[in-house]
């Protein structure tokens, strides 16, 4: 465990989280970043990879490692919901951020924000 004070053994994804949440809280982030793919640039799918390669997809696997307590569990369970809203559309990249469903993800992540951030002491 890393003796950081936050009780939790991998605090550092902890930081990559928030940053990925910032980028899903902000519409006009997104469409300056993910509405136009160029090479070298950040995609959409980087952060597909972040959270299922990071297993947020079952949140309760990451409660210890990088989520705090069971209101931040339910925070990302709520993320995840959103996500197979959109996944349901078949659309992709520019076409998906503008979806009617997308606003549902950008909601999710500004609430798991505000939880993490209180639980952090910035809230």
């Amino acid at each position: 465990m890393v003796p950081d004070g936050s009780g939790l053994e991998m605090p550092w994804l902890r930081s990559q989280l928030v940053e990925w949440l910032v980028k899903l809280a902000d519409r006009c982030w997104q469409e300056a970043n993910w509405a136009v793919v160029e090479p070298g640039y950040e995609s959409l799918d980087d952060m597909w990879d972040f959270f299922d390669d990071k297993g947020l997809d079952r949140p309760e696997m990451s409660l210890g490692l990088l989520l705090k307590d069971q209101e931040e569990v339910d925070a990302m369970r709520e993320l995840e919901a959103s996500f197979h809203s959109v996944l349901q559309i078949p659309a992709e990249g520019a076409d998906l951020i503008r979806s009617e469903n997308w606003g549902l993800v950008i909601a999710a992540a500004r609430r798991a924000l505000r939880v993490l951030a209180a639980n952090d002491g910035a809230g």
